[in-house]
């Protein structure tokens, strides 16, 4: 059977029917075949390429470079993206050869994904509106509930179940946590779903004060003229008194504290009256009651006594999923102190909730309320995030990437990289920059110039 071949008028329209552009060439880089494809992507008339060679439009600026040069030279595919007349072109180009080896010429496929590029650019604006979106639901899905107390997390959901059983008994309760974990806030949450919810509820900073004012406060105090300075215990009568860093007390009044407290009466300083009490105490601490016992600091009677009912807060970083609805909740809180109606973008919100606020739930209070006063636009920006904050989140940051594709220079390199730019969004000058990091400015403006990055 004798083989059929296509005319070049039928060859012509056989690749003319492609949606993809094809440009076929010598082994020269002469232009053989140029379908319409090819004339709709490179805006370039058939009859002014065939029979040229395409260094031609390389040397007059069509081509920014030549896929089909770079083929022919290196005897393989090559893939390429171009920017041609506008658009963005997606190109590969393949040598074919005879039967002994020559190179007979390159076959170039190219497809212009400008409508692909623009469609991946709005499907990522889509993403960032729809997280935007859900920011907003969420913010104001806060602006209508306000709760003394955060308890998304599984831990502290355990807590406040606990307090809700013990709120209804009169045991004494130790609560232990680190400063600003919001051990107060537990004090009252028990109070206020007690019996006595509605009786006083009293709180004495342990060491806020001296001794002497501390016992005054605790236990009165009468001066033999009939002058009369009621004790803490007494104004709490029927509710709840809340010692706060009761590890601040000395030995002597740990020993009439807790005489008091198993005797349920007490005398006044200066006094000789015994006066009966019917209070529950509530002590919080942010050191190990038990180290300190061992070590003869605080009296083990009065540890045993106040440690009936212990609570433990863990710290914030160790119950992460209360920190966004805590920071929706100070931003509310903040914005009707003020009378303002601020947002949060949903990277700024992202760097506040990959913190680990060492400084616990009271930071956290503190740096919203900055945010909210000290930014200028409605919407709170990374950009407007302390800078120890972002550059605390640098570590994650780089080791995230860590998949086994990158070296521990590339992984490095993408920290330092990262550190320099935290430090320039943060604002100020080289010299400034250089004295945060604790650098010279020379370097500073060597490794600037070393990852490419314009000085804003």
């Amino acid at each position: 059977m004798t083989e059929k071949l296509f005319t070049r008028e039928e060859f012509q329209s056989l690749i003319d029917s492609s949606y993809d552009g094809i440009h076929i060439t010598d082994a020269e880089g002469v232009t053989l075949f140029y379908n319409k494809a090819c004339e709709e992507i490179e805006g370039i008339r058939r009859e002014d390429i065939i029979g040229k060679n395409v260094q031609h439009f390389v040397d007059t600026g069509v081509y920014p470079e030549s896929i089909t040069l770079a083929a022919i030279a290196k005897k393989k595919r090559v893939n390429m993206f171009q920017n041609i007349n506008g658009k963005l072109v997606m190109a590969s180009a393949t040598p074919f050869f005879d039967g002994e080896g020559r190179m007979k010429g390159v076959v170039v496929n190219s497809r212009d994904i400008t409508s692909l590029n623009n469609l991946r650019d709005e499907l990522e604006q889509a993403k960032h509106l729809s997280k935007n979106y859900h920011m907003e639901l969420e913010q104001m899905k806060y602006r209508e509930i306000d709760s003394a107390v955060i308890a998304r997390d599984a831990t502290m959901e355990k807590i406040i179940q606990l307090v809700m059983r013990v709120a209804s008994v009169k045991s004494s309760v130790l609560i232990q946590g680190e400063p600003g974990v919001g051990k107060g806030v537990i004090a009252r949450l028990i109070h206020s779903y007690s019996p006595v919810k509605d009786k006083p509820f009293m709180k004495l900073d342990c060491g806020a004060i001296t001794e002497t004012l501390l016992e005054a406060e605790l236990f009165g105090r009468e001066d033999g003229t009939g002058s009369v300075r009621k004790a803490l215990f007494e104004l709490a009568d029927g509710g709840t008194l809340f010692l706060d860093d009761v590890d601040e007390l000395s030995l002597s009044l740990q020993s009439k504290l807790l005489a008091a407290i198993q005797a349920e009466k007490f005398t006044r300083t200066g006094g000789d009256e015994e006066i009966p009490i019917d209070v529950r105490v509530i002590a919080a601490t942010n050191k190990d009651l038990e180290e300190m016992v061992k070590e003869k600091r605080f009296r083990e009677e009065l540890y045993y006594r106040l440690n009936i009912i212990p609570i433990d807060i863990p710290p914030l970083r160790k119950r992460r999923d209360d920190i966004y609805p805590l920071v929706m909740q100070n931003l509310k809180k903040v914005n009707e102190k003020y009378g303002l109606d601020k947002r949060l973008d949903p990277k700024a919100m992202d760097a506040l909730t990959g913190y680990h606020w060492p400084g616990n739930v009271r930071e956290l209070e503190n740096i919203v309320e900055r945010l909210v006063v000290t930014s200028p636009e409605s919407v709170i920006d990374y950009i407007d995030i302390p800078f120890e904050i972002k550059n605390s989140q640098v570590d994650s940051l780089a080791f995230m990437e860590m998949d086994g594709t990158q070296s521990l220079a590339d992984i490095m390199a993408n920290f330092e990289k990262q550190v320099l730019m935290n430090a320039m969004e943060a604002g100020g000058d080289v010299a400034d920059m250089a004295k945060k990091l604790k650098v010279d400015p020379t370097t500073i403006r060597r490794k600037f110039h070393k990852y490419g990055i314009k000085f804003k």
